[in-house]
Order: structure tokens, then C-alpha cells, then sequence
């Protein structure tokens, strides 16, 4: 028999939204590792089995989060590129400049959906839909991008590597930074960093340069 907090859950159905948006919260503070489908449904005052119903493992919620984490990603990446205009350089500099965004605003997140936690996607299809998606609109700009005259010989799977490597590096760099700077940690390499993190545009475009070129 379910308690009345759990059936009001069900019947407004906000009991699954309750449960990614506290689960976010307990590996931010904790970590996947304390991550506990038991202490989530104590939280949200359902009973132990309630969670279940709607994820059937802590793996299938964490592939929930991982899913709802690419599609920002993707909206954040596509909203910054389509806002720039038609041009295919700027589109690729905006689309990365969406993507550090979301990685700032959305740290945990952002951490969670590299973290390697899903060792195999291939049981969650709408994980796999929604990381193709959003790295597809990074490989659409960068067809326009490499169809230009003197572009760089490359593929367009080995330009978005290319630019993945450059973004999510720069990404994790400026994350680092938060991190230590709250934390109030000491490191050798913050000075750097902590350039990064006061012009990232310049930086973007500098990494951009070998697809871009200069500009």
C-alpha cells in the first residue's frame, strides 16, 4: 500500500522529476558512489519500492540524467549557433562558446554525462539518440564549415574530434577552476586557469584556428 505523499506523487505525476532533481543534488554533494535509491525515496516521503516504478535500477536513473543532460547540451549548443548568423566560422566559435556555457551553469551535471558511469549505452536507446543528436549539430556546422575553399583537408569526423578535444578540454579547465577557487585550493597551474577563465572567447578562438583559420 503506497502513502498518501506517495500517491499524490503519482497522481500529479512529479514523483520521477522529484527524484532526478534530488539525485543531482546527492551526487553534487556526495558523489555517484553514496548516490542511494533508499535514501532518495526517504527524501521525497514515498516508500522504499516507490522509486522502482519509475527507474529500475540506480543505473537506469543515472542514464535518465545523463539523457536529459545531452538534450540541454544540445539546445544550449544549437540556440547559441543559430543566433549568430549565417556564417559557419562564427556558428562553430558560438556553438562552442553554448557549450562551455552549459558546462558552467550545469557543473554536475556536466561531470556526470563524461564521467564514464554508463560503461555501455547501448541499453539506453534514448541516451544514444540524444548524445548523437547533440554532437550532430556541431558535425552539421562543421560540413559548411569544411566545404569552404582552403579549409583543412580533414573529414568531418576527424574535424569534430578535433573540436570536441578543444571545447570539452577548455570546458574542463574552467570547471577545475571553479572548483579549486571554491574549495580555496593552492595549485601551480591556477594562474593559467585563472586567464582562461577571465577572456574563454579568446581562448576558444585560438583552439578553433586549425578549422577556422585565423580571424
Amino acid at each position: 500500500m503506497t502513502s498518501a505523499t506517495e500517491d499524490r506523487g503519482y497522481h500529479h505525476g512529479d514523483l520521477r522529476e522529484t527524484l532526478l532533481a534530488d539525485a543531482l543534488t546527492s551526487i553534487a554533494e556526495r558523489g555517484v558512489e553514496q548516490l542511494s535509491m533508499r535514501a532518495l525515496a526517504r527524501r521525497a516521503g514515498v516508500s522504499p519500492t516507490a522509486p522502482y516504478r519509475h527507474f529500475p535500477s540506480k543505473r537506469c536513473l543515472l542514464a535518465a540524467l545523463i539523457t536529459r543532460g545531452f538534450g540541454r547540451l544540445e539546445r544550449a549548443v544549437r540556440s547559441a549557433s543559430d543566433a549568430v548568423g549565417p556564417d559557419p566560422n562564427e556558428r562553430l566559435l558560438a556553438a562552442g562558446r553554448g557549450y562551455l556555457a552549459f558546462a558552467r551553469a550545469n557543473p554536475t551535471t556536466f561531470e556526470l554525462m563524461f564521467s564514464g558511469v554508463i560503461d555501455d549505452i547501448s541499453d539506453y536507446a534514448e541516451l544514444q539518440q540524444a548524445s548523437v543528436s547533440a554532437y550532430g549539430v556541431v558535425l552539421g556546422i562543421l560540413e559548411e564549415v569544411l566545404a569552404r575553399p582552403g579549409a583543412p583537408a580533414l573529414t568531418v569526423g576527424q574535424a569534430g574530434g578535433v573540436v570536441w578535444a578543444a571545447v570539452h578540454g577548455l570546458a574542463s579547465l574552467l570547471l577545475f577552476g571553479q572548483q579549486r577557487a571554491a574549495s580555496n585550493v593552492k595549485l601551480a597551474p591556477m594562474g593559467s586557469v585563472a586567464l582562461l577563465q577571465q577572456d574563454p572567447e579568446f581562448a576558444l578562438r585560438l583552439l578553433m584556428q586549425g578549422i577556422t583559420g585565423p580571424g
